[in-house]
């Protein structure tokens, strides 16, 4: 039996995303698994659909009452598929591990898991530990009770940071426990098609070496709409990329940990068919690491040329040196956002250090511009010069103004808490004269979290940097309304007619 915790304080990483798929993919692959959520806001139930007022039993009572009396499993396990079972958790297990709770007054505290663990029997092939994006006594035991950890890292700049320092706590603890836990780092969230993501890729596999599993989970939507659903990915969209990427860590897990079980001809036949023919196809010039070393080349995107051998990876113990490339391109791309918002001169062009940025359709592809190094831009589109520092979210005289490019397509609403996320309530309309879409709302004081509909496609506003995580991991972005000094006037963007603010929530 094989036990991983998988770990990061940094959310919004995609570690609930990969403790549910990972788990579901074991499991559709016949290893009998189990899934412990040691996250007390409970995101596996939510993620697998059972209802959080439905849990009698959760994790933290298995863990109070390991050791004193039997643990009734019927009481405490789910089975949301075949193969696997989920111990569930609840909002009151924050309350175990505080200075005062009762987990604390335990002579073997960091302990309780791996009891849970044998009070359950030794029916499973391997164990899934979802644990809270902090440290504390619940992430000791899931260290206590693991024997691999498991580190999902999103291929952002402020993740790879952090990954560094991730990996000296899990190793810190470890060793203040006692123990030794193998660590292993899952890229995670990864825009194969933005250079930004793919230098942070390489830098990743720079400094963790083959720490670094050989194994990319992509980007994927599906992702995040399974989750809303309560299915996990296997069941919701098997033919989409995210379901490729689990399926490939799944089998990578099952051959590098030496995970074995009794897997059901049906189950084989139907695992094989969705690898080989169901599972979409990688986009054009997609190479995976493991590929890409097997041919003697550097990972897609390293900063090395080719020919020169790859700098060796920097020990995992020591802080991290600062990055080139990816740290130029990533500063840059963060100026360019601010140049298009209007909230900072344009710099000066050096000679002989040109910046080239990539032409960006409104929702963020790219198309091919030159062979210099390209950065992500803001596409604005607009007749008059006031526009651009208007796009976004701006509290005004006559209420919360929502603007967007009209060139982002022909359906665009604002959800959000204000509405209760309808898609059809604030459909914003269209400004032809300055090439906008817009809606004026009159919000309540306080702070409000919203996304854009865009042609049945939500996503975060692009033009605001304010956002906050969602239980699934996603951004959501966030205005807030009565703590700001008012802008001007709506009348900073040209108007056909006058429009008029619309009451949210007024009788």
């Amino acid at each position: 039996m094989r036990t991983i915790a998988i770990i990061n304080q940094k959310g919004g990483c995609g570690k609930t995303t990969t403790a549910i798929n990972l788990s579901a993919l074991l499991a559709r692959q016949g290893r009998r698994t189990l899934l412990i959520d040691l996250d007390p806001q409970s995101h596996c139930a939510v993620g697998m659909g059972i209802p959080e007022q439905r849990v009698d039993m959760d994790i933290g009572d298995a863990m109070l009452a390991a050791g004193n009396k039997p643990i009734d499993s019927a009481r405490l396990l789910w089975k949301p598929m075949r193969h696997l079972d989920l111990a569930p958790s609840r909002m009151r297990l924050a309350g175990l591990e505080a200075p005062r709770g009762m987990l604390s007054a335990l002579p073997d505290k960091e302990r309780r898991v791996s009891e849970v663990i044998n009070s359950l029997g030794g029916g499973y092939d391997i164990i899934c530990i979802d644990c809270a994006p902090s440290i504390g006594l619940l992430t000791y035991n899931a260290l206590v009770a693991a024997d691999v950890v498991l580190i999902p890292v999103e291929t952002s700049f402020f993740s790879l940071q952090g990954a560094t320092r991730q990996v000296n706590t899990v190793k810190t603890l470890a060793r203040k426990l006692g123990i030794h836990r193998p660590v292993w780092i899952l890229p995670t969230i990864h825009d194969d098609g933005n250079p930004v993501a793919r230098d942070l890729l390489a830098e990743l596999h720079r400094r963790f070496g083959e720490r670094v599993i050989p194994v990319v989970i992509r980007r994927d939507t599906h992702l995040r709409e399974a989750a809303s659903f309560g299915q996990a990915i296997v069941d919701y969209a098997p033919a989409s990329s995210g379901c490729a990427d689990y399926t490939r860590l799944a089998e990578w897990v099952i051959t590098h940990w030496q995970v074995h079980g009794q897997v059901d001809a049906a189950i084989a036949e139907s695992m094989a068919s969705l690898t080989e023919a169901d599972a979409p196809a990688e986009p054009e010039g997609y190479e995976s690491p493991q590929a890409a070393a097997a041919n003697g080349a550097a990972p897609q995107g390293a900063p090395w040329q080719q020919g020169q051998a790859a700098p060796a990876a920097s020990a995992v113990g020591n802080e991290p040196k600062p990055l080139s490339r990816a740290e130029d391109v990533a500063r840059r791309a963060q100026m360019l956002r601010r140049i298009a918002l209007g909230r900072q001169d344009s710099p000066a062009q050096s000679p002989g250090e040109p910046i080239a940025p990539a032409a960006l359709s409104p929702l963020g592809t790219t198309t091919p511009a030159d062979t210099a190094p390209r950065v992500p831009a803001v596409a604005i589109v607009a007749a008059n010069p006031a526009t651009p520092r208007m796009l976004g979210a701006h509290e005004t005289n006559q209420g919360t103004l929502f603007v967007q490019p009209i060139s982002v397509g022909s359906n665009v609403a604002v959800c959000g808490t204000f509405n209760n996320w309808s898609p059809t309530q604030h459909t914003m309309r269209a400004n032809h004269e300055a090439g906008v879409y817009e809606v004026c709302l009159r919000l309540p004081p306080g702070k409000h979290h919203y996304r854009i509909l865009v042609d049945g496609v939500w996503s975060a506003d692009p033009y605001n940097d304010i956002c906050e995580f969602n239980p699934f991991g996603e951004p959501n972005s966030v205005v807030l309304v009565g703590q700001q000094s008012p802008v001007s006037g709506a009348g900073a963007i040209p108007r056909t007619s006058s429009p008029s603010a619309e009451g949210v929530g007024q009788p």
